[in-house]
């Protein structure tokens, strides 16, 4: 079974610089992220036992030197409640990705679409400003 590593910082700067640095020093999966009140972060990672320590330790360091360290800690062998405790979340890069993309109309809607258009530019434009009382 997996160990379970955890860190825990303020703010998501902090979070995010731990996960990368776990990420880089040893074979590790994030497995979620949690945003408490507070502006606290915990990440958790998990992976082989000696992968998470080692982990957990370099993150650790590196958010100790931004000055947003607020713990960690390491369960070497979790028993089935505890994942069941922890969801797993997905990142949700596309749907961010699908949110920010425009979306093309059907063609009976680009001819409606051109129709206003011609009858927009058709109209005169009319100042009211220059429009005097008589």
């Amino acid at each position: 079974m997996k160990a379970l590593g955890m860190i825990e910082t303020r703010g998501m700067v902090g979070a995010i610089e731990a996960v990368d640095v776990a990420c880089k020093t040893a074979d590790v999966e994030v497995l979620n992220r949690h945003l408490v009140k507070g502006g606290i972060v915990t990440v958790e990672i998990v992976g082989d036992v000696g992968a998470v320590k080692v982990a957990v330790e370099a993150a650790a360091e590196a958010v100790k030197r931004l000055g947003v360290y607020m713990g960690s800690h390491v369960i070497p062998r979790p028993t089935e409640e505890v994942y069941n405790m922890l969801e797993k979340k997905e990142v949700p890069t596309e749907k961010v990705v699908e949110e920010e993309r425009i979306v093309e109309l059907p063609e009976e809607n680009e001819v409606i679409v051109e129709e206003i258009v011609d009858e927009v530019e058709a109209k005169p434009v009319v100042n009211r400003r220059d429009k005097t009382k008589k």
